[in-house]
């Protein structure tokens, strides 16, 4: 048993690699993409099971089509994300789950469509949950 849980760490740390490369972006710090997005946290520091607001600045021609939060580290299911718009700005109050882990990577996964071209545009934003 504690060989399986062993090698599971090793494949969540390659797992955390490729997850951060993917974003482009330093966790849990505002990004700004290529497409004009900036995604940043109301805190810089998550805690499990403590309520956070995850904002979005989005081009006027883009659109989100679906969010959702989804843990790297392990499978812990996905937390759809309905963002509302506070003057320019796109907001989701959202929270994440406690875990076994003390340091959890998360990810939002953010699909938007550019309205003028109809081009479908995807973002990831990771961010780090400790307690």
């Amino acid at each position: 048993m504690l060989i399986f849980v062993l090698t599971g760490c090793d494949n969540a740390n390659q797992i955390n690699q490729e997850a951060l490369q993917k974003s482009n972006c330093d966790a849990n710090q505002a990004c700004i993409y290529s497409s004009g997005v900036k995604v940043w946290l109301s805190n810089e520091t998550i805690s499990p099971e403590t309520p956070f607001s995850i904002n979005l600045d989005l081009p006027e021609h883009l659109k989100i089509q679906s969010a959702k939060l989804e843990s790297i580290t392990m499978y812990m299911g996905f937390i759809p994300q309905k963002f509302t718009k506070h003057e320019s700005i796109y907001k989701s109050e959202t929270m994440v789950g406690i875990c076994s882990e003390k340091n959890m990577l998360w990810q939002l996964v953010l699909n938007l469509t550019n309205t003028q071209t109809g081009e479908p545009i995807t973002h990831f934003y990771n961010f780090y949950v400790t307690y």
